[in-house]
C-alpha cells in the first residue's frame, strides 16, 4: 500500500474567480463560428426562397412531368392568350375582359372553392364561356354540371377510342389511359331530373362511364375531363392527348387557367379541439385522476419542515454504519477489511512516531520490533491476507485490534 499523499499548502491552492471578459475571450472563436453559421443559413434560406420550383399539378409554371407548361406554351404560340388565375376574382376579371367569350380551365384538387364560388364559375359558363373541369370531384359535379356523377377510377387500358362526334375528340382518335371516369345519372337518381339530353359522351372507360362528357350550359358549355394526365408534360405527347387538349382549350382567343388558391378558401380553420375525437378528453381526465391517486397511495409522506442551523454536524458513526451496510449487502469483505486496515495503519504510524509518508513495509518492521512478532506475520495481518467470508473478516478484524493493543502496551512511557 502506498503512503498517503502530502496535502497541498495554502500557497499552492490558488482559486481564480472566472470573469466575463476572460470567458468571452476564451470562447470568442466558437461564438464567432456560431454567428457566421446562423448568418449563412439565413442567407441561404432567403436567397433560395424565390427559386423554389413550382410543383403543383396542372400548373402552367410547372415544367416537371406533372405540370402543364408545354400545353400553355403551345397554346400561346397558336395565338391563345393564356391567363393564369389563382383567385375567383382574377378569373372573373379575365373573362369579363374577354367579353364573356373565353375558355376556362378549372382544377381544384384541394377543394378551396366553396359552394358560392362554384356557382359563380358555373355562371361564367352560362354567360358564354366554355368551362373545362379537370378531374372534378363530387362537389364540383353537383354544383357545376347537370346530371353527371363520378364513376370512380377508369378501367385499365393502354388506349381509349373517342367514339363520339365531338371535333376535338375526333381529331384525337385515341388517348392514353384516363385517370377518372364519369357517368350520366339515370331516371330516379338524385339530380337526374335536371340532366340534359344534349350531353355528348366520349372515350368509354368501362360500362356506362366515360372519360369526357360535354353538355350545354346557357350560352356556353361545360366539359368534364377525366383524362387529366393528357394535360401534363409527361403525357401530352402520347397518342392523341395533345390534339384533344389543344382542341378543347384553344377554341377562344383567351383561356383563363384557373386553379383556386388559399385566398379562395372561405372556411374557418378547425381548432385542435374540433379535430380531437370526443373520447380523448375523458380518457385524459381518467389518466390524470389515476396518476394523482397513485401518487397519494405510493408517494412519500414528508413530515413538517425541520429548521436546522448550518453547518450540520454528522456523527462519524453514522457514516461508518452506512458504509458497513453497503459492504455487507454487496459481500465486499475485502473492501471492509481494507477500510479497517487503513485506520489501523494510521494509528500505528502515529503510535510508533513514524513519518506520515512511511510505507507499509516500514510500519510492519516497526510493529514487529515493538511486539516481537515476525515481520511476515505482521505484514500479512496489515495488508496480505484476503478474507473469503464474513467469519474470516471478523477474525482478521480481531487480529488488527490485538496488534494495535500490543503496540500500545509496549510503547515506552
Amino acid at each position: 500500500m502506498s503512503a498517503p499523499a502530502t496535502p497541498a499548502t495554502e500557497a499552492d491552492a490558488v482559486t481564480e474567480t472566472p470573469r466575463l471578459r476572460t470567458t468571452l475571450r476564451r470562447r470568442l472563436f466558437w461564438i464567432g463560428a456560431i454567428v457566421l453559421a446562423i448568418l449563412g443559413a439565413l442567407f441561404t434560406v432567403f436567397s433560395s426562397a424565390s427559386g423554389i420550383p413550382d410543383g403543383e399539378r396542372f400548373s402552367v409554371g410547372n415544367a416537371g412531368a406533372s405540370g402543364s407548361r408545354a400545353v400553355a406554351e403551345v397554346l400561346r404560340q397558336q395565338g391563345v392568350d393564356v391567363v393564369e388565375a389563382s383567385t375567383l376574382e382574377a378569373a372573373q376579371s379575365a373573362v369579363d375582359a374577354a367579353g364573356g367569350r373565353a375558355g376556362i380551365l378549372f382544377s381544384d384538387a384541394s377543394g378551396y372553392l366553396d359552394q358560392d364560388g362554384r356557382d359563380a364559375v358555373r355562371a361564367l359558363a352560362e354567360g358564354g364561356a366554355d368551362l373545362v373541369l379537370v378531374e372534378p370531384g363530387s362537389d364540383e359535379l353537383e354544383s357545376m354540371t347537370d346530371g353527371i356523377a363520378n364513376a370512380g377510377a377508369a378501367e385499365d387500358s393502354s388506349s381509349v377510342a373517342a367514339g363520339c362526334t365531338l371535333p376535338a375528340a375526333e381529331r384525337a382518335g385515341t388517348i392514353s389511359q384516363p385517370s377518372w371516369a364519369y357517368r350520366l345519372l339515370e331516371a330516379g337518381e338524385a339530380g337526374a331530373a335536371s340532366a340534359g339530353t344534349d350531353t355528348v359522351t366520349c372515350f368509354a372507360a368501362g360500362g356506362d362511364s366515360f372519360a369526357l362528357l360535354q353538355q350545354p350550359a346557357g350560352d356556353g358549355t361545360v366539359t368534364v375531363l377525366g383524362a387529366g394526365d393528357a394535360l401534363t408534360n409527361g403525357s401530352v405527347a402520347l397518342q392523341g392527348n395533345a390534339a384533344l387538349v389543344l382542341g378543347l382549350l384553344g377554341t377562344h382567343e383567351t383561356l383563363v387557367w384557373y386553379q383556386p388558391g388559399y385566398e379562395d378558401f372561405d372556411g374557418a380553420t378547425p381548432t385542435l379541439g374540433e379535430l380531437t375525437p370526443g373520447w380523448v378528453t375523458p380518457v385524459i381526465l381518467v389518466l390524470l385522476l389515476t396518476t394523482v391517486a397513485a401518487g397519494l397511495w405510493r408517494g412519500r409522506r414528508f413530515g413538517p419542515v425541520v429548521v436546522e442551523n448550518l453547518p450540520v454536524t454528522v456523527r462519524a458513526s453514522e457514516t461508518m454504519e452506512g458504509r458497513a451496510r453497503l459492504y455487507a449487502r454487496q459481500s465486499a469483505h475485502g473492501r471492509a477489511l481494507d477500510a479497517l486496515r487503513i485506520g489501523t495503519i494510521s494509528r500505528l504510524t502515529a503510535a510508533l512516531n513514524l513519518p506520515r509518508y512511511a510505507s507499509v513495509v516500514e510500519v510492519s518492521r516497526s510493529v514487529a520490533n515493538s511486539t516481537g512478532r515476525p515481520v511476515d506475520e505482521v505484514h500479512d495481518i496489515l495488508v496480505g491476507a484476503v478474507p473469503r467470508s464474513e467469519r474470516e473478516l471478523l477474525e482478521y478484524s480481531d487480529r488488527l485490534l490485538v496488534l494495535e493493543q500490543q503496540v500500545a502496551a509496549n510503547r515506552p512511557r
